[in-house]
């Protein structure tokens, strides 16, 4: 309720996306994102639970979205069959974007996929888009899109 007795419109959509990654080695990714996207975080920190349990965390700004690293848990499953994906759009043209990512040291995924061939330049091709899948240290697949 507000100050007048009435109560105010609850609206879903008045939050901002961030995305959390659980990582095997926190240190090794953070210096990974920092290599490959050329940034430092934004944050580092540790956040408590009631009872003073500890959890560093790190955080970057990639294509204004917050993504946050936390220690992967002992439960968690192979990343590359992650539920999550990050996609990153952007207007630049694919091939000198991997080519420079590749000198930072990213790895990609050039698994085929049909319908989507994979061209000299290491670009996926479709009739609307090309895209790239770059993996992190752990597995995560992070797609760079470039529409038409």
């Amino acid at each position: 309720m507000n100050m007048s007795g009435q109560r105010e419109a609850i609206d879903p959509l008045a939050a901002k996306l961030d995305l959390n990654l659980r990582v095997t080695d926190l240190d090794a990714s953070v210096a990974w994102y920092a290599r490959v996207f050329g940034i430092e975080p934004i944050y580092r920190g540790v956040d408590r639970t009631l009872e003073g349990a500890a959890t560093s965390l790190v955080c970057f700004r990639l294509g204004g979205v917050k993504l946050w690293l936390l220690p992967g848990r002992a439960e968690a499953v192979d990343a590359r069959a992650q539920s999550v994906g990050i996609a990153l759009m952007t207007r630049q043209n694919l091939a000198p974007l991997r080519a420079a990512l590749m000198e930072r040291g990213a790895a990609f995924d050039d698994t085929p996929s049909a319908g989507f061939p994979i061209n000299s330049d290491g670009v996926r091709v479709g009739k609307d888009a090309e895209f790239i899948y770059m993996l992190d240290p752990d597995g995560h697949r992070i797609e760079y899109c470039h529409t038409y």
